[in-house]
């Protein structure tokens, strides 16, 4: 049997081949595998930095909405301290009010009883002055009769 040189074997030449074709597939599988895995990283990037961007869009929101809160908080016990003083003022008025009315009401009363009793008194008066005109002509007439 001659020997054949290790080169030349065709066995060696196809297994040469495949090696090289797997080698071939291996360097493209890796160079897509790196791809892929850059275009991955690239995404999570995109996607932290978009979620980056919606947490601070977020925080901006919750800030804003806190203030307006805040706000809104601050005019309602505004409005609410400004109705208290704007009722307490009403209140005070209207008890001044019926104070007035009350002493305008006891005066008329005693203006009342006092213009009775003067009136009462008048008449009084004016009974007795009668009675005694009254007995002065009685008197009179019966002097008269006897005389």
């Amino acid at each position: 049997m001659s020997k054949v040189p290790p080169q030349d074997d065709p066995a060696l030449q196809t297994a040469l081949a495949e090696v090289r074709d797997l080698q071939r597939t291996v360097v493209v599988l890796r160079g897509e595998l790196e791809a892929s895995h850059h275009e991955r990283q690239r995404a999570v990037q995109d996607a932290t930095a978009a979620a980056h961007q919606e947490l601070l869009q977020a925080r901006a929101t919750v800030s804003a909405l806190r203030d307006t809160l805040e706000l809104a908080r601050a005019d309602q016990e505004a409005a609410v301290k400004q109705a208290t003083a704007a009722h307490l003022s009403e209140i005070i008025q209207l008890r001044e009010t019926i104070a007035v009315l009350r002493e305008a009401l006891e005066k008329a009363h005693f203006d009342k009883d006092a213009a009775l009793a003067e009136l009462a008194a008048a008449h009084r008066d004016e009974i007795a002055q009668l009675h005694a005109a009254v007995r002065v002509l009685r008197d009179e007439l019966e002097a008269k009769h006897r005389g």
